[in-house]
């Protein structure tokens, strides 16, 4: 409930829907600008510190197979426009998945999957000092830090062959329970913190739909605790957790495997999907036959596409042509434009589509993620460790706030 109340408290007061309290921030000076850090190290995995509302900080992680492996903190000051690092924490193998838990009460808790070249493993790490870190850099200190330990609390299950493990997810609605995704099963585990430790036990298992298809990505349902999309090869499908038994089935959903899922924050049964075919999709999971979107996004891979957490008529596409892109999906959303034709300006009147790309990466980018704490902040990351924090642009802002 204490993880409920925070989602709410949020959404009042970052955002410019029906349920907003404020306005969001007006930041004139940088609101356009670009900031960037180097990890200094080739890197696959960016996500947004999902129990920190308050802060826009993001943490990604190295993949060097021979070396030593990070895991950074990266904060984003919307007052100076400034990108830095105030912790990094020491990770023995290259890491191809990260997900933050979603509970504010324990926000520095984190689940990474590695590899050391021979087997993956999926751990709960805890990154400690993480509530004590500096709000702003010292004058003259902006490098990183030196890396410190990174605790182990517990891992899930044993290690797997390499490249059984695909993904890990945290449930954003019931933070207790994780799901870690491999080809051929997708398994439940329900975690419990006490004061001197953790523990995670399974609670369930399903098999992959296809003989010889495997799982690529999935995303919980944040309108339905028990409810799981995944994507196998080229279909989608949706996954009763409770029984374990498929609820939706989208065959063919893409003409190539699916890379990435999200669902609309605001509007329940709307799933969106990003594939190798360079499309980005809607569906209406009510209506699965056809997309009620479908976009050629990108010139290649669409590696990553999410919906604004608090806005929807956004979304954020990022692909292995090196390009993150913003689009504007607003007829399709929870607040879709007036019907009043007699009383719009047709000049005033802007079609759907692309709003910007952004060209601040020289490699693929294998991830897009929004700002937990403010609703037109994003972070991207490329192959080559460059992790790049854009802004919606202000005339886009002023059109879904005014």
């Amino acid at each position: 409930h204490t993880y409920i109340y925070a989602r709410f408290r949020t959404l009042c007061s970052s955002s410019g829907s029906p349920l907003t309290a404020r306005p969001s921030r007006h930041r004139l000076p940088f609101e356009t600008g670009t900031a960037s850090y180097d990890l200094k190290k080739q890197a696959r995995c960016i996500a947004a510190l999902e129990g920190d509302t308050d802060r826009n900080t993001f943490v990604a992680a190295t993949l060097v197979l021979r070396g030593q492996n990070e895991l950074h903190v990266v904060e984003f000051n919307e007052d100076t426009n400034e990108v830095w690092c105030p912790l990094v924490y020491a990770l023995p193998h290259e890491v191809w998945g990260v997900a933050c838990c979603p509970a504010p009460e324990h926000v520095q808790l984190v689940l990474a999957t590695s590899s050391d070249g021979a087997e993956q493993r999926t751990s709960l790490y805890r990154m400690d000092r993480l509530a004590e870190r500096e709000a702003a850099p010292e004058a003259g200190h902006r490098g990183a830090p030196a890396p410190a330990p990174l605790a182990e609390l517990l891992q899930l299950g044993g290690p797997c062959a390499l490249g059984d493990s695909v993904d890990v997810l945290w449930n954003p609605v019931l933070p207790e329970q994780v799901a870690s995704l491999h080809r051929g099963t997708v398994r439940l585990w329900s975690l419990s913190h006490a004061a001197a430790a953790s523990s995670a036990s399974e609670s369930g298992a399903a098999p992959s739909p296809r003989e010889e298809g495997s799982f690529g990505c999935g995303r919980w349902d944040p309108h339905h605790a028990h409810a799981l999309a995944l994507a196998c090869e080229s279909d989608l499908l949706t996954l009763d957790t409770r029984s374990m038994k498929s609820a939706v089935a989208v065959a063919d959903a893409h003409e190539q495997p699916v890379r990435g899922l999200d669902y609309n924050p605001n509007k329940p049964n709307t799933l969106l999907s990003s594939g190798d075919d360079y499309h980005v999709k809607v569906w209406d999971l009510r209506k699965p036959l056809t997309p009620v979107l479908s976009l050629l996004a990108h010139a290649h891979w669409v590696t990553s596409a999410t919906y604004n957490r608090f806005h929807d008529q956004l979304l954020l596409s990022c692909g292995t042509d090196s390009q993150v892109k913003l689009w504007r999906a607003a007829a399709i959303s929870s607040a879709p434009p007036s019907l009043d034709y007699e009383e719009a300006d047709p000049s005033e009147v802007e079609a759907d589509g692309i709003v910007r790309p952004y060209t601040d990466h020289e490699q693929s980018v294998f991830g897009a993620v929004w700002s937990a704490a403010d609703a037109w902040i994003f972070a991207s990351l490329s192959l080559d460790g460059k992790v790049v924090v854009n802004h919606v642009p202000p005339s886009e802002k002023y059109k879904i706030l005014l």
